[in-house]
């Protein structure tokens, strides 16, 4: 298997990242996020985007 193939694109890295705010994902589908994580930072940028909805949102539900 090539490395470009255990990496994922900007598409499915930003999938796994919203779909890793409901469900756990697997050990080697988490490592090929934080890979893909680690040299763009557009998805990074996502990812903490992602966070701060989810924290605004537990906010708004204390209220």
């Amino acid at each position: 298997m090539s490395y470009k193939r255990l990496i994922p694109h900007c598409r499915d890295t930003q999938l796994l990242l919203s779909q890793a705010q409901d469900s756990n994902l697997s050990a080697l589908t988490r490592a090929r996020v934080r890979i893909h994580l680690w040299t763009c930072t557009a998805c990074t940028r996502f990812s903490q985007q992602l966070s701060f909805i989810r924290q605004a949102m537990k906010r708004l539900d204390k209220d």
